[in-house]
């Protein structure tokens, strides 16, 4: 499981070079939303629904979490080098010797301890599940409501994601029938991504890569409700993924 936001750090090694070059670091840079035609999904620079989410699903479903520890204001780990919207508006306009430093202090070393886990997972399992988990604004960028609860992101030309999603799906359903959940919605599983990343790089092997991104409108909501459901969807992950068979060495 990985977070790509959340965080809330700055590189040492970048403080400087950041203040050299004139970015400026306030809370209101901080909190402010990332709201595009381009986006795939609104998302807060701090998501931290999406982080406090992704270490409680991760706990339940007994699995590991690689999460960003740096703030997504100074560039979207998720995004590839040429997407742009790699980087937010302020830090567009840095120099790009700025820019550089930015990805190989953030970017590269998250998506590379990615990499190196799930490399290191499929040496000795015979596939790997990865899940991205992210939230989405419960209005789009052009003011529509956007409909359901938790949105299950997948390559549909991929069997084996097509048929994890659906399971998944089913298991929700039966553990709680009123969780709206969409396959495929409010983006698109084959948008540009970390999990489509992966899938490139994973190609010949067994690799599933899923964005789970849950409805903001409720997973911000600091309630008792908010913990059931983060621990009903840990569940339903667990009982769909069943612990396989280590590799003959």
């Amino acid at each position: 499981m990985t977070c790509d936001s959340g965080g809330d750090r700055i590189p040492e090694s970048l403080r400087e070079p950041l203040a050299l070059a004139g970015w400026k670091d306030t809370s209101a840079g901080v909190d402010a939303v990332v709201s595009s035609p381009a986006s795939r999904l609104s998302l807060p620079l701090v998501d931290r629904d999406a982080h406090f989410a992704a270490r409680i699903i991760a706990e339940h479903a007994e699995c590991d979490l690689i999460a960003n520890p740096f703030r997504a204001d100074l560039v979207d780990v998720g995004r590839s080098v040429h997407h742009r919207n790699l980087f937010p508006p302020a830090v567009r306009k840095l120099p790009a010797k700025v820019r550089k430093s930015v990805l190989s202090e953030i970017r590269t070393p998250y998506r590379d301890a990615v990499r190196r886990r799930v490399s290191g997972m499929l040496l000795e399992f015979p596939y790997v599940v990865h899940l991205s988990i992210r939230t989405f604004a419960a209005r789009s960028v052009s003011g529509q409501w956007q409909r359901g609860d938790v949105g299950l992101l997948y390559d549909p030309g991929r069997a084996d994601e097509l048929d994890w999603c659906l399971d998944l799906s089913d298991e929700l359903y039966f553990a709680m029938p009123d969780l709206r959940v969409r396959r495929n919605h409010p983006g698109r599983g084959t948008n540009d991504s970390l999990t489509k990343a992966m899938r490139k790089h994973f190609y010949d092997v067994h690799y599933l890569g899923v964005e789970v991104v849950l409805n903001r409108a409720w997973a911000a909501r600091p309630v008792r409700r908010r913990r059931e459901v983060l621990r009903v969807l840990a569940n339903a992950i667990r009982e769909v993924t069943p612990e396989a068979t280590p590799q003959a060495a």
